[in-house]
């Protein structure tokens, strides 16, 4: 593994929880230790936050292997029977829907897992993980469309919730967002308090993310100088630039 872009930016944020690289291989990975016990995969990010970088294998992962391709669904879960016993979902059908949609990796094309803080990574991620205050986040997705304009989208289920961090930025590459307490198994292992923010970045958006960050302005005057300047303040720019145009102003 190898790395080529240059993390540094996100040092300057003051995170409270580290920022994780989530890597995906088929080879074992060198120079990292393996996970010393058992995790559900919503606990393995939270775990390198703690505790620094560690490789884990299907055998290491508690719940959540059937979403990297590790091993498949049982029938059980597929049966939706799982939904109703837990107060997830109200039928076995409404849980059973989940599984046409909630996204995986290809079955056995992930052997091992690598999770590390971007401040002790050897490589470039396949997901990148924040775990931030909203006004942290704010500035995450202000950069995420800062050069590109595109639009934000979020998904996310009851349960399973790992899947829109760990499978679907890697595969549709969009990012994606969610909130703590939000997911169910991560909820009931008390993995983080609640209110926190994730994002998830895929590979191929990482690039532009910290490029933008480091071109933009973090925490514009706009949004410190208080409602009534701020209103007076988008009149008068507004109002100078409509007359620059030659554009008459309605209101």
């Amino acid at each position: 593994m190898t790395k080529e872009l240059d993390y540094g930016i996100l040092d300057e944020m003051g995170f409270e929880y580290k920022p994780i690289g989530v890597k995906y291989s088929m080879a074992k990975p060198e120079g990292v230790a393996r996970l010393d016990r058992p995790l559900a995969l919503c606990e393995l990010f939270r775990e390198a936050q703690e505790n620094g970088p560690f490789y884990a294998i299907k055998e290491d992962i508690q719940c959540g292997d059937q979403l990297l391709g590790m091993t498949d669904f049982p029938p059980v879960m597929y049966s939706g029977a799982l939904g109703p016993m837990f107060s997830m979902f109200k039928t076995p059908g409404a849980n059973r829907r989940i599984y046409d949609y909630v996204p995986h990796l290809p079955k056995d094309s992930v052997t091992y897992i690598i999770h590390a803080p971007t401040d002790q990574m050897d490589f470039d991620p396949d997901v990148l993980i924040f775990t931030c205050r909203p006004n942290q986040a704010e500035i995450i997705m202000r950069a995420s469309s800062y050069s590109d304009g595109k639009m934000w989208q979020f998904k996310g289920t009851t349960c399973l919730a790992c899947a829109w961090l760990y499978a679907h930025p890697y595969l549709s590459g969009e990012i994606n967002l969610s909130i703590s307490g939000m997911g169910y198994s991560m909820k009931a292992r008390h993995v983080l308090p609640d209110g926190l923010v994730f994002i998830a970045v895929p590979f191929d958006q990482t690039a532009m993310l910290l490029d933008n960050l480091r071109d933009m302005e973090w925490e514009p005057d706009w949004l410190t100088m208080g409602r009534e300047k701020f209103i007076e303040a988008v009149s008068e720019r507004s109002g100078a630039l409509y007359k620059t145009l030659g554009f008459e102003r309605n209101r």
